[in-house]
């Protein structure tokens, strides 16, 4: 059960961190993609990207997405050192269970809730079609999914040690 859980806890950070780095969260056809950080359009062959930073006025959802991913992957981070630490150091230490199942349910939560503030994203008149949707904003679904999931385990984990 625990090495399942390390398993899934593992798959869910390497998930976040492909998802949390990429920018194909949303595409516009085939000229514009876009993702947390930057936005990427093609013009006669050439690609070239702009951070949303440069941009001269900043958007508060973008914002919130960008700030829950980023906690979520500090969460994931933390579960993902926890898990380990109970598997090779604190071998006896039961509480580390419950630690690591609240890290990735906070880690899962956060990623969740981040992809659902960057899916209701608007801009003026301009909404984001759910079709449109690419593989960073499944793959961070996903490992929402994934954490959510292996904190339940560790946490179940954490009562039959206890019991």
């Amino acid at each position: 059960m625990v090495i399942g859980g390390v398993v899934i806890t593992s798959l869910s950070f390497l998930l976040h961190i492909i998802a949390f780095s990429t920018t194909y969260w949303y595409t516009f056809g085939d000229v514009i993609h876009m993702g947390l950080w930057k936005s990427c359009y093609q013009s006669k062959g050439v690609e070239a990207c702009s951070y949303y930073t440069e941009l001269p006025v900043s958007d508060a959802h973008m914002i919130a997405a960008e700030v829950l991913e980023s906690l979520a992957l500090v969460a994931f981070v933390v579960a993902v050192t926890c898990a380990f630490l109970k598997i090779f150091v604190l071998k006896e230490k039961g509480n580390m269970f419950a630690i690591t199942g609240v890290f990735n349910l906070i880690a899962g939560g956060f990623a969740l809730i981040g992809t659902i503030v960057f899916a209701t994203y608007s801009y003026g008149n301009i909404t984001l079609d759910s079709s449109k949707f690419h593989y960073s904003f499944g793959l961070c679904i996903v490992d929402g999914i994934g954490g959510i999931f292996a904190g339940i385990v560790f946490i179940l984990a954490w009562r039959w040690v206890r019991n």
